[in-house]
């Protein structure tokens, strides 16, 4: 019985291993340690650090749909997310051995961009190891491994960091994202039977061709439309608070740096309740009433961040942030694989993941206007800030209500 059971469920497994994995690279190095190392330690500034991270999310957002519609036209998913994840294991390893912190910049976008780029195919992964009725549900317990990777990285690395320093940390980094990616790279297996593809300078023109008229199919398809809308919108939010809520928690909140760790951790736990039970409650609910649902969360989230003043309120952002957080990769990522045709989904992981990567320098970048213009007023100047991410919000519902109900 257990065995049975266990073979049925292991390649559900195996697939979500793979967020825990990408969970060390995501909190390690793109988070905490290595921009501590290259901006503090390094002497380089914070400008040059943005510079190397949206050259490699640029390059993921202009090959993402291209590289999707090839797996597409491939009908095989995994190879492109084996390539990927490698480059970027080996990448991190050598992150911290050079003297000149240039080339450990440029191994960081090369990790970064193979990192983002894996995700693409991992995601279009899901429909082969799911049941339609629990796409929800499994994108959710994907999520929830994502975040127990976080707190496994957050615990560990922060013993090895203090022992051995960074250089050790990314190594370490490297090693378990290697150790964690494997189940999904070696047992997971795809439905389709791969088609013979062979890319030569014809192949590649269709491929442009068809990838225009899809463009243009998405602009005549009004319910793919305002989908990325809104989700653009959301995200912006989204990815604005992964960003500077550290910041905002030290300069307005009063927190300490252990503080902040400790904040961190705490809201993990309920990240990983919300990707669990937002995936399960979007499969009875539907997932556009799910999605409304988790936004207005966010904004709940945004007004108690700008007016708190309390410890209280500082754990109830924990809590609601946290599970906000974790629900909305869950119901976005299910609500994709709904609106879009199976033999299309690698380009409509592309396209979700372009709508991604804009949003995480779009609403940063506002954010940052928004704080300079009100720099005068010091910490007041952040409060303002956040209640200027709550319009992105209620613009992103009103886009996902002129979706129809999706079961």
């Amino acid at each position: 019985m257990c065995v049975s059971l266990l073979k049925k469920y292991f390649s559900i497994l195996a697939w979500a291993f793979y967020d825990l994995a990408n969970q060390f690279f995501v909190l390690n190095i793109s988070s905490l340690y290595f921009v501590r190392w290259i901006t503090v330690e390094r002497k380089i500034p914070e400008i040059i650090y943005s510079l190397f991270f949206g050259t490699s999310l640029f390059l993921v957002a202009i090959t993402s749909p291209f590289l999707g519609r090839v797996s597409d036209m491939r009908k095989k998913y995994k190879p492109f997310l084996v390539y990927f994840t490698l480059l970027a294991i080996i990448s991190t390893a050598f992150m911290g051995i050079f003297k000149n912190p240039f080339l450990s910049l440029i191994f960081f976008a090369i990790a970064n961009f193979g990192t983002q780029e894996a995700i693409v195919f991992y995601n279009s992964l899901l429909i082969h190891i799911a049941h339609p009725s629990r796409i929800g549900l499994i994108s959710g317990i994907g999520r929830v491994f994502g975040y127990s990777g976080a707190l496994i990285a957050l615990h560990f690395t922060k013993l090895i960091y203090a022992h051995y320093g960074y250089q050790t940390v990314f190594l370490f980094t490297s090693i378990m994202f290697f150790v964690f990616s494997l189940p999904c790279m070696i047992f997971v297996k795809e439905k389709t039977k791969s088609v013979k593809f062979f890319l030569n300078k014809e192949e590649i023109k269709k491929i442009f061709k068809k990838f225009k008229f899809m463009l243009h199919e998405i602009f005549q398809a009004k319910d793919l439309l305002n989908f990325l809308k809104g989700v653009f919108l959301g995200l912006c939010v989204v990815n604005t608070v992964i960003l500077f809520m550290s910041v905002y928690a030290i300069k307005v909140l009063g927190l300490s740096n252990k503080e902040v760790v400790n904040f961190l951790i705490f809201s993990t736990f309920f990240a990983i309740l919300g990707s669990f039970f937002s995936g399960f409650i979007s499969d009875y609910t539907g997932y556009r009433n799910s999605l409304i649902g988790v936004f207005f969360i966010w904004i709940l989230v945004l007004l108690c961040a700008i007016f708190s003043t309390s410890i209280f309120l500082i754990k109830f952002i924990g809590i609601l942030g946290g599970a906000a957080l974790g629900a909305s990769w869950t119901v976005t990522r299910a609500l994709v694989t709904k609106i879009i045709p199976s033999d299309k989904i690698g380009e409509a992981f592309g396209l979700f993941n372009l709508t991604g990567y804009l949003s995480a320098v779009v609403g940063p970048i506002f954010w940052s206007i928004v704080l300079f213009f009100f720099s005068s007023w010091g910490s007041v100047s952040y409060r303002i800030a956040f209640l200027s991410l709550v319009p992105f919000m209620i613009l992103g519902i009103i886009f996902i209500l002129r979706l129809p109900q999706i079961e």
